[in-house]
Formats: structure tokens, C-alpha cells, sequence
């Protein structure tokens, strides 16, 4: 069940049995591997099916907020399946105070500690399953999940106004860039 995904953080991900899987975030989570957790998700449910998301936050260092705009998304998108709620199990008091700040205790179930069935199957990541974004991709990935964010509690607009304002102005150079560059 180990396969790391970038150089500053570690996604490890496997079924659990049933219609449950494990995603464990190890190291700090930011906007330079959520895409990662996507993928990992992606391929959760495309092998067993739609599941309930077990995080397991003990090794995890830190989340940006692009990598929690992700993780709303991915509560989201459960609840949606009538999966009920994601479940965060083993985190920190920080990443605790985060998670509450930002609202996404509203959509995750938190426990202390992990559930008990063991990785029935694990599933490895090779090369071909890796993300790969281009600057403009990469950057709407970013708004997106800040936009999440917003959604989840409208009280995070006031916290990410600059940050997507700053977004938005990076979209607007990489889009003109990449165009340049597509017509040399």
C-alpha cells in the first residue's frame, strides 16, 4: 500500500474491503500534489466502485488550502454518491483547527482513531497513472479548489479574495503565455 507520489509528501491508498478505502497523507499536502489525491481516489473507485474515504492524517504534516479545496471536493462528491460523510481519523490539533476554520468538519466525520479492517488489496501507482498538469492547468486546478473552499462556508471568501484574485491574474499571464508560445 506504499507508493509515493511526490517528493514532499506521500499519498498511500488501498480498498479496505467492502465498499471503504483508505487514503494516508504523509508529509505536507499542498497544491504541488493534490492533483495526487485525485488520481488516488479515482482509482479507488474505479476498481471497487464508489467508497467511503478513510484519511488517515497521523503522518501528515500540513494541508494548503488548495490540497483542502480538493478534499472538500472529494467529501463532496461522496455524500453525493450516498456515501455519507468522509472520515478523518488521526489528526493532529493542528490540522484539527484547520479542518474546523475552514469548514470542513461540516462534511467529514472525525474520529481519534482509524477503523479496524486490514488492506485486503493494495493498488500500486505506477508511471502511467502519474498526473501530469500543464501552468494553465495546474492554476484552474488551484482556483477550483479555492472556489470549494468558498463554497463549503462563505465565510473563506473574505480568507481566499486575494488568493484568487492573485489566481486569476496568473490564469490570465499563463493563458497569454501559452498562446505565444503556440504560435511561434
Amino acid at each position: 500500500m506504499v507508493e509515493p507520489l511526490t517528493s514532499s509528501a506521500t499519498i498511500e491508498f488501498a480498498p479496505v474491503g467492502g465498499k471503504v478505502a483508505v487514503l494516508r497523507l504523509i508529509g505536507r499536502c499542498s497544491h504541488q500534489n493534490s492533483a495526487y489525491l485525485t488520481k488516488a481516489a479515482d482509482l479507488c473507485q474505479a476498481q471497487s466502485g464508489p467508497c467511503v474515504f478513510v484519511l488517515d492524517l497521523e503522518r501528515c504534516e500540513h494541508m494548503d488550502s488548495t490540497f483542502l479545496g480538493v478534499l472538500a471536493g472529494l467529501a463532496q462528491r461522496q455524500s453525493a454518491q450516498g456515501l455519507g460523510k468522509m472520515i478523518a481519523v488521526n489528526a493532529s490539533a493542528r490540522l484539527l483547527k484547520i479542518l474546523t476554520q475552514l469548514g470542513l468538519n461540516h462534511l467529514m466525520e472525525i474520529r481519534e482513531q482509524m477503523p479496524s479492517p486490514a488492506a485486503d488489496q493494495e493498488i500500486i501507482v505506477d508511471e502511467s497513472s502519474r498526473v501530469s498538469l500543464s501552468r494553465v492547468e495546474q492554476i484552474v486546478h488551484m482556483i477550483q479548489a479555492h472556489e470549494k473552499l468558498v463554497e463549503v462556508d462563505s465565510r473563506n471568501e473574505v480568507e481566499f479574495r486575494d488568493v484568487l484574485k492573485c489566481l486569476s491574474d496568473s490564469l490570465a499571464r499563463a493563458t497569454a503565455q501559452s498562446e505565444a508560445d503556440r504560435q511561434r
